[in-house]
C-alpha cells in the first residue's frame, strides 16, 4: 500500500536455500515469525512465548521470553517514543515533498493526465451493492495477445518467492539489455518506483539500478519526493520515461527514480522497484495503469492477479486487459469499490468457525482492502485481538486439526480461509505451512498470519486482505466499473 504495510517475508525456509540470494533472509523469516508470536502474545496478554533463533551450526534454538505484565504501560512508553520520533521527522519534512498530498499541484501534468482525475470519479463513497456477472466464456491467454481492434491483453509472469512476494518484469528506458527490472506490482500503492544508479544504500546495491545516462527516452522533471511505506521510506526524483510492460509501450510516463532507501524490507527484498496499481487519487498523478487506459492499449480496462502458492515460476501471473478463466473454479463474483483510493470493498461479517465475531455488521461494515503488496492479513488492533482470542493458536500448533476456519462475508458471499491458509509453522527444517510436513510432531513453533495494524481516518480503520487471501481467491480489478472480482483459485493446495 502507500503505507506499503509489511511486505512481510514468510514462507518455507527449506526452499529458500535455492530461491533466495542470501542466507540472511532465512534468519529474517524466523525473526518475523517471532514478531508475529510476540504481537499475538501481547494482544492476548499471555505471560510468555518461545523466541526462536539459530545456534552456530544453524540449528534452531529456543528461549522463553517473559512479557511485561503492564502491557498498557509498555504501549504508552512506545507511543511517547514514537511521538518524539515523529516530531523530529516533521522538522525534516520541508526538504522533501511527502507523497500523501496531491502531486498534481507541483508536477507539470499534460491535459490527458489531468483528465484521469476528471474521469475516474471523486473520493466520496459509492454504493456498495453487489453486481453478479457470469462469464461463461473461458479464455486462455498468450503473452501480449493482440485483439482485432488493436488493443492488447498482456500476460506478465510472476515469480513466487516462497509465498512472501510475487515478482514480475518491467522495462524502463531505451537501453536494451540494461532496462529490465524485477518489480512488485502493488495494488496498495500508486507510484512506479525504480532503484536509481544514484542510490548508494544497501538495498540499492543489492538491486539492479536504472541509469538515466544510458536512456535516450529519459525526460527530466527533477522534483524531490519522499514516499512513506509501512516497512520503510523511499526518497527520490520524479521524472518521465518510456515504460514497457510485456510489449505494451507507454511513452513519457511519470516514475520515481529512487535515490535513497530506508527500511529493512527494501534492504532484504529481492526486487528493484514497485509498480503501484491503486487509484491515482492516492498521489495526484496517473498510475501506470492510467497510462495504459489513456493510450487505449487494453482490450478491457481491467487487470487480474492469478497467484499460485507453488513457489518459483509456477503459473502465477498478472494479466492486463483480461483474465485467464481457466485458472479459477466457478464464476467471478463482483463487489463495488467503496472508495476510489485503495481497492476497498465492504464486509458485513467475519466468522470464526460458525460464530459471528461481531466485528462487522450490516449497519457497521468493515472496509477490506485487496492488496497484492502485503503478504499478511491485517486489521485494527482491537478486532485482531478478538479474532485471535477465538482462534487460540497453541505454541506448537497442537490444536491445528481442530482449529476453526475464518470466513469473510462480503455482500452475502463467503470467503473462507482454513487453518492451512492462515497458519505458518516452524520445524527443525525452518518455516513452512503445516500441510507441507506429514507429522504434527515435527512442529516446534506456530504463528498465525494475522497482524494488528491501525490506520487513522480518513482511510482507516481498515482490514488488508494480502497475498494470504489472494493466493486462494484470484482478484480482478476493474477500473471501468470500479469493482473487484473474486473467484476461487483452482491451484489452491489441497
Amino acid at each position: 500500500m502507500l503505507h506499503f504495510f509489511i511486505l512481510v517475508f514468510l514462507g518455507s525456509a527449506r526452499q529458500y536455500s535455492i530461491e533466495l540470494k542470501s542466507q540472511q533472509t532465512q534468519q529474517h523469516l524466523i525473526e518475523l515469525v517471532n514478531l508475529l508470536q510476540h504481537s499475538h502474545a501481547q494482544l492476548l496478554e499471555l505471560q510468555h512465548y518461545e523466541r526462536i533463533g539459530q545456534d552456530l551450526q544453524g540449528l534452531l534454538k529456543f528461549e522463553t521470553v517473559f512479557l511485561e505484565k503492564q502491557i498498557n504501560k509498555k504501549n504508552l512508553k512506545h507511543q511517547k517514543h514514537h511521538n518524539k520520533k515523529e516530531g523530529k521527522h516533521k522538522k525534516r519534512q520541508h526538504q522533501y515533498m511527502i507523497v500523501n498530498e496531491a502531486l498534481m499541484d507541483v508536477i507539470p501534468l499534460t491535459h490527458e493526465e489531468k483528465d484521469v482525475f476528471q474521469n475516474s470519479g471523486s473520493l466520496v463513497p459509492i454504493d456498495f451493492g453487489i453486481e453478479q456477472q457470469m462469464e461463461h466464456q473461458s479464455q486462455k491467454l498468450l503473452s501480449t495477445e493482440r485483439i482485432s481492434n488493436g488493443a492488447y491483453i498482456a500476460d506478465v509472469p510472476l515469480t513466487n518467492i516462497a509465498n512472501t512476494m510475487f515478482i514480475g518484469k518491467l522495462q524502463i528506458g531505451s537501453a536494451k539489455g540494461k532496462n529490465t527490472f524485477d518489480v512488485i506490482f502493488d495494488t496498495g500503492s500508486a507510484l512506479t518506483c525504480i532503484a536509481s544508479e544514484q542510490c548508494k544504500d544497501i538495498g540499492c546495491q543489492k538491486s539492479k539500478r536504472y541509469n538515466r545516462a544510458e536512456s535516450k527516452s529519459f525526460n527530466e522533471i527533477g522534483k524531490q519526493v519522499e514516499i512513506v511505506f509501512g516497512s520503510g521510506t523511499l526518497k527520490g526524483l520524479i521524472n518521465r520515461e518510456q515504460i514497457n510492460v510485456d510489449g505494451l509501450n507507454l511513452k513519457d510516463a511519470l516514475f520515481i527514480e529512487v535515490t535513497q532507501q530506508i527500511g529493512d524490507a527494501f534492504h532484504e527484498g529481492e526486487f528493484d522497484g514497485i509498480v503501484g496499481l491503486g487509484y491515482p487519487h492516492m498521489t495526484g498523478v496517473p498510475t501506470l495503469f492510467d497510462y495504459m487506459m489513456k493510450q487505449h492499449k487494453l482490450h478491457q480496462n481491467i487487470f487480474t492477479f492469478h497467484l499460485n502458492r507453488a513457489t518459483g515460476n509456477s503459473g502465477s501471473q498478472l494479466i492486463f486487459g483480461g483474465s485467464d478463466d481457466s485458472q479459477i473454479k466457478g464464476q467471478w463474483v463482483y463487489h463495488n469499490v467503496h472508495e476510489q483510493f485503495y481497492w476497498s470493498i465492504m464486509a458485513e461479517e467475519i466468522r470464526v468457525g460458525n460464530k459471528n465475531t461481531g466485528i462487522c455488521s450490516q449497519q457497521h461494515k468493515c472496509k477490506m482492502v485487496i492488496d497484492t503488496g502485503t503478504t499478511l492479513l491485517t486489521g485494527p488492533t482491537k478486532e485482531v485481538r478478538t479474532l485471535l482470542s477465538m482462534i487460540r493458536v497453541e505454541p506448537k500448533c497442537q490444536n491445528f486439526p481442530t482449529m476453526p476456519d475464518i470466513t469473510f462475508v462480503i455482500d452475502g458471499n463467503n470467503y473462507v480461509l482454513q487453518p492451512k491458509d492462515y497458519i505458518l509453522t516452524i520445524t527443525q527444517a525452518g518455516v513452512e505451512p503445516p500441510y507441507q510436513h506429514s507429522s504434527m510432531d515435527q512442529i516446534v513453533g506456530c504463528a498465525g498470519t494475522i497482524f494488528p495494524l491501525d490506520l487513522p481516518p480518513k482511510q482507516g480503520p481498515l482490514w488488508i486482505l494480502g497475498d494470504v487471501f489472494i493466493t486462494k481467491y484470484s482478484a480482478k480489478f476493474d477500473r471501468e466499473k470500479n469493482r473487484v472480482g473474486l473467484a476461487l483459485n483452482k491451484n489452491v493446495l489441497k
